[in-house]
């Protein structure tokens, strides 16, 4: 068996790592001397440590680690791969979003007002990164193919927005989503609406959101906006609007 010192420069972590994660129950050293409280640890230990560090070095998260223990490793990499797969489809709409907004300048908006009665969306919602949105939007799909659903419009509801944490709903009418397991619900006051078409599919709608809240002669209110989807018949996409609410 090795010190803490000696086994942390043999693994190539800190002494302070090796402290946390047993602080945090990741690890727990094969033999403590009660005399000097000196920690030892033996092959299994160094081992542990190795897969950790490891498993570190991909994003996993300790918690993701403490949850299923640092001997899944392939389960906790498939999930990290996963993960990455998301961030990086999320990264990619973010360029696009980016390139429309720079070509979008300031050219013509489609707009117009609408007077909305109370409305009760259903669906599967989130509480984190805007990446991860397309994957409440594929539950909510799957659900819809396995009920037989005909569905005409769909909606993404913004809850909240701090930072870089969105709580967001996909979802569909509430008494179209009867049945559905795992649904959150949210309904959507009455009230006015300022209504803008997004040109250039979903990675515009950043863009048409950023025009609406630069347009001089609208007031908006406190109520949740929302990203509709219309599916006309015979259309080969979806029209993508954004609801904000005006005073």
């Amino acid at each position: 068996m090795l010190s803490i010192g000696k086994t942390a420069r043999l693994v190539g972590v800190t002494v302070k790592a090796i402290k946390h994660y047993e602080e945090m129950g990741l690890i727990k050293p094969a033999f403590i001397n009660q005399e000097t409280g000196y920690r030892f640890y033996s092959q299994m230990e160094q081992q542990q440590l190795v897969r950790i560090k490891t498993l570190r070095r991909f994003g996993v998260s300790l918690s993701a680690i403490l949850a299923e223990g640092d001997g899944q490793m392939e389960s906790l990499l498939v999930k990290r791969r996963q993960q990455i797969e998301l961030e990086m489809e999320g990264l990619s709409q973010t360029m696009e979003a980016i390139e429309s907004y720079l070509n979008k300048g300031e050219s013509y908006m489609e707009t117009r007002i609408v007077e909305m009665e109370e409305m009760t969306v259903k669906g599967y919602g989130l509480i984190g990164p805007v990446a991860q949105i397309p994957a409440e939007w594929e539950k909510l799909n799957v659900e819809i193919a396995n009920k037989g659903v005909v569905v005409e419009e769909s909606f993404g509801v913004c809850l909240k927005m701090e930072g870089e944490e969105i709580h967001y709903i996909a979802g569909i009418q509430s008494n179209l989503a009867e049945g559905f397991p795992n649904t959150q619900e949210v309904v959507i006051p009455s009230g006015k609406f300022i209504v803008a078409t997004v040109e250039g599919g979903i990675p515009g709608i950043p863009a048409t959101y950023d025009a609406i809240i630069k347009m001089k002669d609208i007031q908006l209110r406190e109520c949740y906006d929302f990203e509709r989807y219309v599916y006309p018949a015979g259309a080969t996409e979806d029209v993508i609007e954004i609801w904000m609410p005006i005073v």
